[in-house]
């Protein structure tokens, strides 16, 4: 985005959509950590967008004889697009109402807030992200890593602290199995190489692989072991975490 120019929904769908370069998914996680109104923005697209897949979420419809049913069926459906048309037109007239945040490099409006919460917090505000990983998919396991590579390589180089947390549970957690992870040289070299990144495992996703399928996982060296997955996401949130599932 060029300078100056407005915080879209077009960017927030962008980011919504994992479909920013590093720089820019930065600088909005920047927002998301130290700006209130625009981490109340995206948690609400979000919640749109869960709403939405959920309404039309795999709505099979088969031809019956019983025109009643039929006709029910279709009732429904329409009736769960409207309710989300309507609810989508609310978001967006009352988004229309609300100041706009410049997320461009360099954006004056984003800039101006994020130094004025530097002014309150100290000069060297420290960025906290959480990435949740619960997938099994190797393709969100390196989407993970990557996220959290380019976030601790931006903010490296501009000697700005920061502290990244990647916690797995349920199928996730195979990230950070020993002789199962598709990535274990990877996490090794990050975890060298950036002492402000965690790579955290939840103990009650082992102990479900203990007493259900009779499966001791063992990590890997770099892995730290968290009680609860969600306890320590809700308690990272409530601490000024930005959280991001992937």
């Amino acid at each position: 985005m060029n300078r100056g120019q407005g915080f879209s929904e077009e960017f927030l769908n962008s980011f919504i959509d994992n479909q920013l370069d590093p720089e820019e998914k930065a600088r909005a996680y920047v927002l998301l950590s130290n700006d209130e109104e625009f981490n109340r923005r995206v948690c609400e697209l979000r919640k749109v967008r869960d709403l939405v897949q959920l309404a039309f979420k795999e709505v099979v419809v088969t031809h019956s004889p019983d025109r009643k049913t039929t006709g029910w069926v279709w009732g429904n459906i329409r009736r769960h697009a409207l309710a989300i048309g309507l609810l989508l037109i609310g978001m967006a007239i009352g988004w229309g109402f609300r100041t706009d945040v410049s997320l461009g490099s360099n954006g004056p409006v984003a800039d101006q807030a994020i130094l004025h919460r530097q002014a309150v917090l100290g000069e060297r505000a420290e960025t906290k992200v959480l990435f949740h990983l619960n997938s099994g998919r190797r393709r969100r396991m390196r989407e993970v890593l990557d996220e959290a590579q380019n976030l601790l390589r931006l903010y490296h180089a501009e000697k700005r602290p920061a502290r990244v947390e990647i916690i797995a549970n349920g199928a996730g957690i195979n990230l950070l199995r020993l002789h199962h992870s598709p990535f274990a040289a990877r996490i090794r070299v990050m975890h060298e190489k950036y002492p402000n990144l965690t790579f955290a495992a939840c103990q009650d996703t082992i102990d479900r692989l203990i007493s259900q399928q009779n499966i001791h996982p063992h990590l890997l060296p770099e892995a730290t072991i968290v009680p609860s997955g969600v306890a320590q996401i809700i308690r990272l949130q409530q601490r000024g975490w930005t959280y991001i599932r992937v």
